[in-house]
């Protein structure tokens, strides 16, 4: 199984950089690393492309040119360019520890998606980050600092919504990856991956869950094994607003099919 990881990334290249830095811990667990580039300046793709030779493993640069945030149509890019056929979607905020990315890929099956989550930094312990040389001490410490209690929390809800959905007992609507996923590429193609109708701020991820819930794939929980951190920074300006705005009608319509039509493979232009 050839694994490939999606970072989905926008002009935080010293953030970027401590991502890929954490991927060298485990850089034996997976063949590539694209990075889906949602439109970052000219100046930092310069800096992403001196950076990519100081990796141990392929590092591919996916560039979406930039109209706006385009969260859904850049994972998707970042899926086209990937050559791997098993998927494990992060951002670039994130650090990575050791065994992750191995405990997403032995928790991987057909029809079956992975959810993980992070345990999330604060400003003071994120310039340990920037500061320090990434390594598996650091993470390992930063880790047993911040208390598990909200993880263990979001596995035991993440198994019982799992549970009381396939009893038909619970809203498909609820389901949140809420952090890294991996899942098989042809599992993501059932559903012509993310729906790149959302643009702006807020709903794919809880789009492209709902989407594969009702596809049929199963959620397995790697919350408790698949440890990650989440560097601070200052919240985004639209983040916490995105349900003012179109993105949340546009979850909350009638009638949404599995199949998105604006997603992954577009249908042919039959004006060409």
């Amino acid at each position: 199984m050839k694994c490939s990881i999606i970072i989905c990334f926008y002009e935080r290249i010293d953030y970027l950089r401590s991502c890929l830095d954490s991927l060298k811990i485990c850089a034996g667990d997976f063949e590539e690393v694209v990075v889906a580039d949602d439109g970052s300046s000219e100046a930092v793709v310069h800096k992403l492309n001196g950076l990519i030779g100081d990796y141990p493993f392929p590092i591919v640069h996916a560039y979406l040119p930039r109209q706006g945030a385009r969260r859904a149509a850049c994972r998707n890019h970042g899926i086209r360019k990937a050559t791997g056929d098993y998927l494990i979607f992060l951002d670039a905020d994130f650090l990575v520890l050791p065994g992750a990315i191995r405990s997403h890929r032995q928790a991987a099956a057909p029809g079956q998606y992975v959810a993980g989550r992070c345990k999330y930094l604060t400003e003071l312990q994120s310039q340990r980050v920037f500061s320090e040389p990434i390594c598996a001490p650091l993470l390992e410490d930063l880790y047993r600092q911040l208390p598990d209690r909200p993880v263990v929390r979001d596995h035991r809800e993440f198994v019982r919504y799992g549970i009381l959905r396939r009893l038909g007992l619970a809203n498909a609507h609820r389901q949140t990856f809420g952090g890294h996923y991996s899942v098989y590429r042809r599992d993501i193609e059932r559903i012509n991956g993310y729906d790149e109708n959302f643009i702006g701020w807020g709903g794919e991820d809880l789009d492209i869950a709902l989407r594969m819930n009702m596809a049929g794939l199963k959620g397995r929980s790697a919350i408790l094994t698949a440890r990650m951190l989440h560097v601070w920074h200052p919240k985004e300006l639209g983040g916490s607003h995105w349900k003012e705005g179109p993105n949340i009608a546009y979850f909350n319509r009638k009638n949404i099919p599995c199949y998105c039509e604006n997603g992954l493979n577009k249908p042919p232009n039959p004006l060409r």
